[in-house]
């Protein structure tokens, strides 16, 4: 063999090896590939598994209460040349938000939500919410709804604030050019109550403030770009009504997690069902293969069932999977990945102990 045929079998042999590894790596990286997952986060007041579907009452209602019209809150609001500051206990607004945080309640999943027709409980005075419920009444709702709490509006008070004034520039009116606000700052008293007395009152003091700003050369204009007096009333109840709801229900956010493609066409047919949502079925398929011969494939079978586990809200076994697929054959797919379940579990034991 001479010297010219030694170095060309040398160069055929490196660019094999060379070829093997880049195909194994582009192999790698083009068989993981992500997927958007909706990841619960824990509500600020984790409530206790024990209640599950809860009635909305609303004791706010008082005879201080009206319902006042768009049109003569407009006039008001015009005679005082567009300028108000008033508290208002407006009986629309405290409706809608014991309206909107038993939709937001509902559309969170964690409860089962009744508002009954009868949901006021009308009292005469503001001290009468010092005091709870009696615990008797409440367990006569929880029985009659067959629901496992109650959760109360006991009190709901906004203050309207509303200014238009032409824009000052150096100390100088510019040419006609108006601006405006209008805020709103609502403050709600909520009561979580459970029956039989077993466990104590939860107590929610629910406030902040919502704003609206405009400018424009037209007074006219202005005044279009602005919230009606009414609705920005109402819109303060809303707001109560979602933040209440926040505090104690679960919301979801998208995150991307990843999994693996085969190249083994029976296998690999597990894929579209996850993309439609149906976990279970191709959790039945990666199953059938989770005693593969390949390493590289049993590897990627073992991973995607860690993914397919936590989709089932089984943390303790999607991290065993996860075990399975790092020992069979170690990826940084599988490291990362058993970071992510070990985080979500601390989080969740976190929750645990100061649950409601």
């Amino acid at each position: 063999m001479n010297l010219n045929s030694f170095v060309k079998i040398c160069y055929l042999g490196i660019h094999g090896i060379l070829f093997f590894f880049v195909g194994s790596a582009l192999y790698s990286c083009t068989s993981l590939k992500t997927i958007g997952i909706e990841i619960a986060v824990q509500p600020e007041y984790t409530i206790n598994a024990d209640i599950q579907g809860i009635v909305l009452l609303n004791r706010s209602i008082t005879n201080h209460f009206t319902n006042a019209k768009a049109d003569s809150l407009e006039k008001i609001l015009i005679k005082n040349k567009m300028g108000m500051d008033s508290v208002f206990q407006d009986s629309i607004a405290s409706d809608t938000a014991l309206q909107v945080a038993a939709q937001d309640l509902f559309k969170s999943g964690r409860f089962d939500v009744v508002v009954p027709k009868d949901r006021n409980i009308f009292r005469t005075d503001n001290e009468q919410i010092v005091n709870p419920l009696d615990n008797n009444f409440i367990n006569e709702i929880c029985n009659d709804f067959k629901v496992d709490g109650v959760l109360v509006l006991e009190s709901f008070v906004e203050r309207l604030s509303t200014k238009y004034y032409l824009k000052l520039s150096d100390g100088i009116i510019n040419d006609e050019e108006y601006s405006a606000a209008t805020d709103i700052t609502y403050f709600s008293d909520w009561r979580l109550y459970r029956p039989q007395n077993l466990k104590p009152v939860i107590r929610f003091q629910v406030g902040d403030s919502i704003f609206w700003k405009a400018v424009s050369f037209s007074l006219e204009d202005l005044y279009s770009q602005m919230p009606r007096s009414k609705n920005a009333i109402i819109g303060g109840g809303i707001a109560a009504g979602l933040k209440m709801a926040n505090y104690i229900s679960p919301k979801w956010v998208t995150q991307n997690r990843y999994y693996f493609l085969t190249g083994n066409i029976d296998i690999d047919a597990a894929i579209p069902l996850i993309k439609n949502n149906k976990w279970e079925e191709a959790a039945t398929i990666w199953t059938k293969y989770a005693n593969e011969k390949s390493k590289l494939i049993r590897s990627k079978v073992e991973f995607n069932l860690a993914l397919a586990t936590e989709m089932f809200g089984d943390l303790d076994l999607a991290i065993e999977w996860g075990l399975k697929s790092f020992k069979t054959r170690y990826t940084k797919a599988a490291e990362v990945y058993l970071k992510t379940l070990d985080n979500r579990i601390k989080a969740q034991q976190k929750e645990t102990k100061r649950r409601y």
